[in-house]
């Protein structure tokens, strides 16, 4: 959760600073042709997102439901908003409390909506909370104290939380977004090892897999085989204390036995030759 509420808040601080337009020109420009005509990039999106054309039109609830749009995609945005983009500040009310998600209790990353005494009329996006004070991002504000409700900006604000205009907040529901953490590497569980491919986060099974320049088998239950004999397409191969597969001559149990550099167990015929440091090497009879 911690991570989809930072990047909502990152995402919505990207545009502080921005300021609305006197006409439909250079929107996406934080400050050129900056005037009261209510004109952004929100709303032009918000048109290609919901094909309502609310150009020059207040747009604070317009700001919210992009940078939803900007931090999940469309789908997702719609869900952590209660059901659909919004416009219109009671809508965006009436959304969450139908999805259960409102609440009185601020948390970073909340929608907070604000009352005029008769109806939400302004919102922006909750980026943290402390004991006294509630911090947010908003668009179509100013910088001065209190509700501005048509300020023509994006803007950091404060507010105690004894704030008698706040009318509540919607939480969106994190859970929508709370990729689920993908593995990567060795882990250790189950009694045995595993071997998680950082790409899909799922471990290797019925497979070989090369580590470090070592190769390792894992069965169908994706646990690491080690201290055994394996069978692999006709071929007899031991795998280690560690799992790793051994690689030329090794005792087993006793036994003398000649994998090559494959990690096969030989069994033609070979030749033991002793090399310059006296240690016995080894060569398939074929090959001479």
């Amino acid at each position: 959760m911690e991570n989809a509420v930072k990047k909502l808040i990152d995402q919505a601080a990207h545009w502080d600073g921005y300021l609305e337009k006197k006409s439909n020109a250079q929107l996406d420009d934080f400050t050129a042709n900056a005037g009261s005509g209510n004109f952004t990039c929100f709303a032009r999106d918000y048109k290609t997102h919901t094909g309502q054309n609310l150009q020059a039109q207040p747009w604070c609830a317009m700001f919210v439901s992009e940078v939803f749009v900007q931090a999940f995609g469309l789908e997702v945005a719609k869900k952590l908003l209660g059901g659909s983009l919004y416009h219109y500040c009671p809508t965006g009310v009436n959304q969450f409390k139908k999805a259960g998600r409102w609440a009185a209790v601020p948390e970073p990353g909340a929608v907070i909506f604000f009352t005029n005494g008769q109806r939400a009329y302004h919102t922006g996006i909750v980026t943290e909370v402390t004991a006294t004070r509630i911090k947010t991002i908003e668009g179509n504000t100013s910088g001065a104290s209190g509700v501005i409700e048509n300020g023509g900006g994006v803007c950091r604000k404060a507010y105690s939380r004894s704030y008698g205009k706040i009318l509540g907040y919607g939480l969106p529901d994190w859970s929508i977004v709370q990729a689920k953490e993908k593995k990567a590497g060795w882990q250790q569980e189950d009694g045995g090892w595993r071997y998680y491919l950082g790409n899909t986060g799922e471990p290797v099974k019925n497979d070989w897999y090369q580590d470090d320049g070592k190769w390792y088998w894992f069965d169908g239950a994706g646990m690491m085989v080690y201290d055994t004999w394996y069978k692999y397409q006709d071929h007899w191969y031991y795998l280690g204390a560690d799992g790793a597969m051994v690689k030329g001559q090794q005792t087993i149990d006793g036994k003398w036995y000649i994998m090559d550099d494959r990690g096969r167990m030989i069994m033609e015929p070979v030749v033991l030759t002793p090399g310059q440091d006296g240690a016995l090497r080894w060569r398939g009879l074929a090959e001479e």
